[in-house]
């Protein structure tokens, strides 16, 4: 590996790029706007992770072209919905067809119902596919070197190629050929955090958030597999791992949206205030769609999707749960 790309400079993307230069490769990272690339040129994204160092070997760019160009990885990390729009900017001739693309992001488009990796998929040729890199990892505790686990999905040689390539004291990465169960299971996990947000927001107390997390295991098992993907996948790093920490993490962004939602703020209201994107917001209709197709209940999603949309109360929703009909758990 001799230069290392990174699209996206939000927290997470700037977390990885600081940590893959840090291991000393030459890494670039492209911003989508001027002042984020001068301030990481200053040495800190201080709008998107503050208080972490930028280690000289990282170099910031508004440019796609300068980004990509020479690199032999290239990690994408630009929210989901925007993602197409990003990439469509990158010639496809440009990125060399034995570079190594891993995404980043944890959602679902809207209107198409395509994951992330096959946005990227879509737009590049690879003789070596995509890759997804999941897992329970908060971007400032990355960057701070804090003890995390990931899991990186795709074909076998790339995927080995990427724990050699990041792997670290603090940083333990797995190796997975499900790709797709790990994209449904990083996407899932930020709608049920909204959820999660929703009934400590609401004050339902620790049995209700346990409930909630445990029967939305059980949601994103049943879309999952629907779509082929491998059930123990589910209950890895990016399922059930995920899922914990996304639910309880006073720094997940979909819990703080969900908790927001809770006190009677409306999406619209919550989005126009927020720098930050809470993934699982367009993410539960995408979702829901998906199923809908297939036939498959997903009663939290559907109730998330209701309170988004404004539809009905945090509260409402939170009842028309614990209200539905009797059943065997296993169904």
């Amino acid at each position: 590996m001799k230069r290392i790309a990174v699209i996206g400079a939000g927290a997470w993307g700037t977390a990885v790029a600081v940590h893959i230069a840090r291991l000393g490769f030459e890494t670039t990272i492209w911003c989508f706007d001027e002042e984020t690339a001068r301030q990481i040129a200053e040495g800190e994204n201080k709008n998107y992770l503050a208080g972490i160092a930028i280690p000289p070997a990282l170099r910031a760019t508004i440019e796609l072209a300068d980004c990509v160009e020479g690199a032999s990885a290239i990690f994408f990390a630009v929210p989901v919905q925007h993602l197409a729009g990003v990439i469509s900017g990158i010639r496809p001739g440009s990125i060399h067809s034995e570079a190594i693309l891993v995404n980043l992001s944890k959602g679902i488009e809207r209107n198409t119902g395509r994951l992330p990796s096959q946005i990227i998929e879509d737009r590049f040729s690879s003789n070596r596919g995509v890759l997804t890199l999941s897992g329970p990892s908060l971007a400032e505790e990355v960057a701070r070197e804090r003890p995390t686990v990931m899991v990186c999905a795709g074909a076998l040689e790339p995927a080995e190629a990427v724990q050699r390539l990041i792997s670290a004291d603090h940083l333990r990465i797995y190796r997975s050929s499900d790709r797709i169960g790990v994209d449904i299971s990083s996407a899932l996990k930020n709608v049920l955090a909204l959820g999660s947000g929703i009934c400590d927001g609401l004050g339902l107390g620790e049995n209700g958030r346990a409930a909630l997390i445990v029967r939305g295991l059980a949601e994103m098992r049943r879309l999952s597999v629907a779509l082929g993907a491998e059930e123990q996948t589910i209950f890895g790093i990016a399922g059930l791992g995920d899922l914990v920490l996304t639910c309880t993490s006073g720094r997940s962004r979909n819990h703080d949206f969900g908790r927001l939602l809770a006190m009677g703020r409306s999406t619209e209201e919550i989005l126009s205030e927020k720098r930050w994107v809470a993934e699982g917001v367009f993410t539960a209709p995408a979702a829901l769609e998906l199923a809908r197709k297939r036939s498959i209940e997903l009663p939290i999603t559907e109730r998330v999707t209701a309170v988004l949309e404004g539809r009905t109360t945090p509260r409402e929703a939170a009842k028309a749960l614990m209200t539905r009909p009797l059943r065997e758990e296993f169904y």
